[in-house]
C-alpha cells in the first residue's frame, strides 16, 4: 500500500514512492519532505561547512538521548592502558604529545582542562577555542618503563608546537 503512495522531493523535484523518504515524525505516519538521497546530500554539505559544530551537536545528541545510544561511545574507545597520544588542534595545526599509565583518564583530563598549569600553551588554547576543536589519538600502548623514551622519540618525528620542553 505505501508503495503506491507517492510524494515529491523539495530538492530535486522527483516524484518517488513514500518509502524514499525518511520518517520526521514515526508515531504520526510523517515524512520529511526530502528524499533519503538529498537528504544524505544535506548532510554532508552541513558537516562539511562546520566539521567542529557538528562534532559538538552529535556529541550533545548522543548524550540526550541515551536509550538509542546507551553507554559512554568516547572513552571506550580509547584504552585504559599505557602508552603516547597526541592532541592535535583542528584549527590551529598544533599539536601536543604526551605519556600516560591511563590513556582515558589523560584525555578525560584534557578534555576538562584539569590541572591547567602543566602545559600552559594547550591549556590556553583549550580554554581559548573548547574542547571540540582538538583531536586526541592514540600514538603507542606501551609498556610503563618505556613511556618516556617512546614520548620523547615522537616527540622528535613530530616536532609539537605546544610540548613546552625542548628535546635534544
Amino acid at each position: 500500500m505505501e508503495d503506491t503512495i507517492v510524494k515529491q522531493c523539495l530538492d530535486c523535484e522527483d516524484i518517488l514512492p513514500i518509502t524514499y523518504f525518511h520518517y520526521s515524525d514515526k508515531p504520526n505516519g510523517r515524512r520529511k519532505s526530502y528524499c533519503k538521497d538529498c537528504s544524505y546530500i544535506r548532510a554532508q554539505a552541513h558537516f562539511e561547512k562546520d566539521p567542529i559544530a557538528y562534532r559538538s551537536y552529535m556529541k550533545r545528541y548522543y548524550k540526550e538521548n541515551p536509550e538509542k545510544y546507551p553507554g559512554n561511545h568516547y572513552n571506550k574507545k580509547i584504552p585504559a592502558t599505557c602508552g603516547v597520544y597526541i592532541v592535535d588542534c583542528l584549527l590551529t595545526d598544533d599539536s601536543y604529545i604526551g605519556c600516560s599509565a591511563n590513556l582515558r583518564n589523560r584525555r578525560y583530563r584534557h578534555s576538562r582542562n584539569i590541572g591547567a598549569g602543566k602545559n600552559k600553551p594547550l591549556s590556553k588554547l583549550i580554554n581559548e577555542l573548547g574542547w571540540e576543536a582538538f583531536d586526541f589519538r592514540v600514538l603507542e600502548e606501551c609498556d610503563p618503563s618505556v613511556k618516556f623514551e617512546r614520548e620523547t622519540h615522537y616527540i622528535q618525528i613530530y616536532n609539537p608546537s605546544l610540548n613546552t620542553y625542548k628535546v635534544k
